[in-house]
């Protein structure tokens, strides 16, 4: 066929097409439009905002079902009952670890972080109006004790904790089917992991799907929080922004320290393989939405096996909070500045063996932090209703969190898969 030309003699030039966004790119433009569209044309959130609602509702409806079949896949796919509890027992060792150093370096950090950011008792009158509206939020939880947690762990109904998004409990009973199951004789349990691993790729092509149009639900969720806070939108609160944002962001460039010593990962194939995950984390404030992303990530970007994918990455995100620890401890010492609570340092590591312990408990749901953080304040003498504070500003704290949350769970896992040293030779490996 002959080549076409120019009058000149010379082969024409094609038009050139416009450079295509990345995934993530197209996400963090969507983001900035969404939220400085809200800020200037605010009466329209109550059309705008429901789309990323509805999309976040979307990825949740796909993810729980998601992590399920991938605890039951993972799980049962051991030759022994012996391998997930070896395996389990690394995976616990690691979130304690990150745990524990989190909350240690926030109750050093936090003190002079508020001192620095002018936190002081005076505060209290200006925030006084916002708090008195979670009196009765105090009230409902403080009641709740050691006995009573432990029997929320075990689910009544598996399905009604499902629902309920009851994740915990839910988690607990299906890491005990998966054990089941590998008592099971070979051809059963074969078919078992058949039909669940059949379940988990059909819940990762709905989830491909919904984040295809990821831009649009991050465009809504972007509207209404810049409808909500407008783009001059600072108050006597900007101080706790400021705080947890600035401890979240040293913990993701520690947590990137953490991924290239002990994973041995190359420092910029983990940022770019984590970046999109940490976006759709930031934007929906949800780390149950960020685990398709992750998983994606792990298989393709850092050759994680599949006891890292199917096991590791969905028991993370269902109980692995290193920014809610973050958050306990930032947030106590906050309030009791706040309100002029003197805190002794015996009380600041009982705070932080606190947050550790409490941070299994907290569902990986916007402000989902707040349902077991009253007890700690009233331990402290801490007015319960300074709960009201952290709940009027809790939007962009929790974007810091989640993406927090997000990392730490990626870094895990790259952690665990050097331990067992099959992460880049055998990427399929269970």
């Amino acid at each position: 066929m002959p080549e076409h030309t120019s009058h000149s003699g010379a082969p024409a030039r094609g038009k050139r097409s416009l450079p295509r966004l990345s995934p993530a790119a197209a996400i963090l433009f969507a983001f900035a439009a969404g939220g400085a569209s809200g800020a200037l044309l605010p009466q329209f959130a109550g059309a705008i905002g429901p789309i990323g609602t509805i999309w976040v509702k979307a990825i949740s409806a796909l993810v729980v079902p998601l992590v399920v079949a991938l605890l039951i896949t993972g799980i049962a796919s051991f030759s022994d009952a012996g391998a997930v509890g070896r395996m389990g027992a690394r995976v616990v060792v690691v979130f304690l670890a990150l745990l524990v150093a989190g909350a240690i370096v926030m109750a050093l950090v936090t003190p002079w972080l508020l001192t620095l950011l002018g936190v002081t008792p005076a505060s209290a009158g200006r925030l006084g109006e916002v708090a008195t509206q979670s009196a009765a939020l105090g009230a409902q939880h403080s009641a709740h004790g050691f006995w009573d947690w432990i029997d929320a762990l075990i689910p009544g109904n598996p399905i009604a904790a499902a629902s309920s998004g009851a994740l915990l409990p839910l988690v607990i009973f299906t890491i005990a089917f998966g054990i089941g199951a590998t008592r099971l004789a070979p051809e059963p349990r074969a078919s078992l992991v058949g039909f669940f691993r059949a379940v988990a790729d059909v819940m990762l092509e709905l989830v491909r799907w919904v984040l295809w149009i990821a831009p649009l639900g991050v465009f809504g969720l972007a509207y209404a929080l810049g409808a909500r806070t407008g783009i001059g939108g600072a108050s006597s609160t900007v101080s706790l922004v400021i705080l947890v944002a600035i401890a979240c962001a040293i913990f993701v460039c520690a947590l990137y320290i953490v991924a290239v010593v002990l994973g041995r990962v190359p420092l910029v194939q983990f940022v770019r393989a984590i970046v999109p995950a940490q976006v759709v984390g930031f934007s929906s404030r949800s780390s149950l939405a960020s685990l398709p992303a992750m998983i994606e990530a792990g298989k393709t970007q850092l050759a994680l096996p599949a006891a890292a994918t199917g096991f590791v990455l969905p028991l993370a995100v269902s109980t692995f909070k290193l920014g809610a620890t973050i958050s306990i401890m930032t947030s106590t010492l906050f309030l009791a500045r706040v309100y002029g609570v003197p805190i002794t340092p015996a009380q600041i590591a009982s705070v932080a063996v606190s947050a550790v312990l409490l941070s299994f408990s907290i569902p990986g749901i916007p402000g989902g932090v707040f349902l077991v953080i009253v007890p700690v304040l009233a331990g402290l003498g801490i007015p319960a209703e300074g709960v009201g504070i952290l709940l009027a500003v809790d939007v962009v704290p929790d974007m810091f969190r989640t993406a927090t949350n997000v990392t730490a769970d990626m870094v895990a896992a790259v952690i665990v898969s050097r331990g067992r040293g099959d992460r880049a030779s055998d990427p399929t490996s269970v």
